[in-house]
């Protein structure tokens, strides 16, 4: 006589592969999931980063800073003339400003002083969205740096010479 699977053993073989894959098919979307919100933490903590060193470059490197208070309580307008170029440009100029475009945390770079609200500029880059609160206290010669978005607040001090 052959020995061979009944049908009840391949039905029950059956429902387990079937549960198995299932089961398999949860944990792969899971995974997929994780790896989207991983990679949208990293990004936002790598712009938050860029945006950090950039902004405290340029006031490190700052021979004029003029910091002007906008209508909005919570913006100021940062003026400044800078040897920190992010497009090679010796000496630049750089305006850090928040714009009406979603709240839009934005730097201009030129070669000649800017004046806003004009457009017409080529160095123009974004660097966060939806910014509740940017703004710059000094005090003799400190510069205390806050940005609010929708998450954590990012600030940082330093010491500027005048």
């Amino acid at each position: 006589m052959k020995k061979s699977f009944t049908l009840i053993e391949l039905i029950i073989s059956v429902m387990l592969l079937s549960l198995l894959f299932f089961a398999m098919s949860k944990v792969i979307l899971e995974f997929k999931s994780s790896i989207k919100n991983l990679n949208r933490e990293y990004k936002n903590f790598y712009n938050n980063n860029l945006m950090i060193k950039v902004l405290y470059y340029d006031l490190l490197n700052a021979s004029k800073l003029k910091i002007v208070k906008s209508k909005n309580p919570n913006f100021i307008r940062l003026y400044l003339q800078t040897s920190n170029s992010l497009y090679n440009i010796p000496n630049p100029y750089v305006v850090w400003y928040v714009s009406r475009n979603k709240n839009s945390l934005i730097r201009i770079e030129d070669t000649s002083p800017i004046t806003l609200p004009n457009e017409n500029f080529n160095f123009i880059d974004k660097f966060a969205e939806n910014i509740k609160v940017f703004n710059i206290y000094k005090r003799k010669n400190k510069l205390l740096i806050f940005i609010k978005e929708n998450k954590k607040p990012i600030f940082f001090e330093m010491i500027k010479g005048d």
